[in-house]
């Protein structure tokens, strides 16, 4: 029977894991927030634009970019925090610097899609 339990509990700790989650931003992908935020970027995707996870200031923080190579952009990015409230807004030139150097190892982590 012991030995039962100790499998179910093993079998359940390695499935309640997600891709998905981050341990510094519990709940990671599945937030509400963060649905709708996908949501909303495919009703209006006529460029492509993809969302991103990085880390500012030692945060895990969500941001999007337009990633359709045939659009030259500045970008000025907005921080959003695992809640989905803003956590920062940078200037076109701290946009820049984030990019070249920390935003460099940024996940993709989802790209807003024009087919329904």
């Amino acid at each position: 029977m012991i030995k039962k339990l100790s499998i179910l509990a093993l079998a359940i700790l390695l499935f309640s894991c997600s891709d998905d989650d981050d341990n510094n931003c519990p709940g990671g992908l599945n937030e509400t927030w963060f649905t709708n935020y996908k949501s909303e970027l495919n009703s209006n995707c006529e460029i492509e634009v993809s969302i991103f996870r990085g880390n500012y200031e030692g945060q895990t923080v969500y941001y999007e970019l337009i990633t359709d190579g045939a659009v030259n952009f500045q970008a000025m990015i907005t921080f959003y925090n695992c809640n989905g409230d803003v956590e920062a807004e940078l200037t076109a030139e701290e946009s820049n610097e984030y990019l070249d150097n920390e935003g460099q190892d940024d996940l993709k982590l989802f790209t807003c899609s024009d087919s329904d």
